[in-house]
């Protein structure tokens, strides 16, 4: 077994090609320019899969994800990848998990494919491949999850009812005649609006405005930290990407 037989081998126990193979790829790949087409032998494609996405709007969104992918020149097997991610993804429930479940799945789905590291992880997505479809998830799913949870819901009911257009009512007052004259200092709530507050003293002028240069100081240095360990840790991403290149 030569080595790329033996990285579809493992492509094949990650389900890479659960959701579709390299062929059904390129054959969407042949009505690329004409969407409807696409858009109908993609609901024919996954409708007749019963291990896949039947919901009308989740295969919306793989027309979405798979149209995406053709514009920025996935290879055939990074798409398959991605629908299994999607996949996955949307075996979620959309109520019972935030925005912040799915980004957090999204995330752990990606790297387990972006990184060369078997049995755990499988490098098929490249640096630009994760850039790109982190803003497709964003864009699509993560910004729209209010949208999506609400077309995903099923029964969902609305109440409706007429009222009149100006139905108040003023809240019951007193007369003025039972009212009694207090003074705001017999009322601790109102003494902090009503009491002078005393003017800071020498000292606590000095003590702030050591404090002040101090905090100036250390938010530099803080700064100068987060850097060096940014650009650290994007030197060894590079590096690690230009491996598995």
């Amino acid at each position: 077994m030569n080595e790329k037989e033996l990285f579809y081998k493992i492509a094949e126990n990650f389900e890479v090609f659960s959701s579709c193979g390299e062929e059904d790829i390129r054959f969407l790949k042949t009505m690329q320019s004409n969407k409807n087409e696409l858009r109908k032998n993609i609901r024919i494609m996954f409708k007749n899969n019963p291990k896949t996405i039947k919901s009308s709007p989740k295969i919306e969104m793989i027309f979405l994800l798979i149209d995406f992918c053709f514009k920025n020149d996935f290879e055939e097997i990074e798409i398959c990848a991605l629908l299994t991610i999607f996949k996955e993804l949307f075996s979620l429930s959309f109520r019972r998990n935030t925005k912040m479940d799915f980004f957090n799945k999204f995330k752990h789905l990606v790297l387990k494919h972006a990184m060369d590291r078997p049995p755990h992880q499988i490098g098929i997505f490249n640096k630009k491949t994760v850039e790109k479809i982190t803003d497709f998830f964003i864009e699509n799913i993560y910004k729209r999850y209010e949208l999506l949870t609400y077309l995903l819901t099923k029964n969902k009911f609305l109440e409706l009812e007429n009222k009149e257009l100006l139905d108040i009512r003023m809240p019951h007052v007193l007369d003025l005649d039972l009212a009694q004259e207090c003074l705001p200092r017999s009322y601790k709530i109102l003494k902090q609006y009503t009491e002078n507050r005393k003017p800071k003293t020498e000292m606590e002028q000095k003590i702030e405005a050591v404090l002040e240069f101090e905090r100036e100081k250390l938010d530099v240095y803080l700064e100068g930290k987060f850097e060096s360990q940014d650009e650290e840790f994007n030197k060894k991403i590079e590096e690690m990407m230009k491996k598995k290149k």
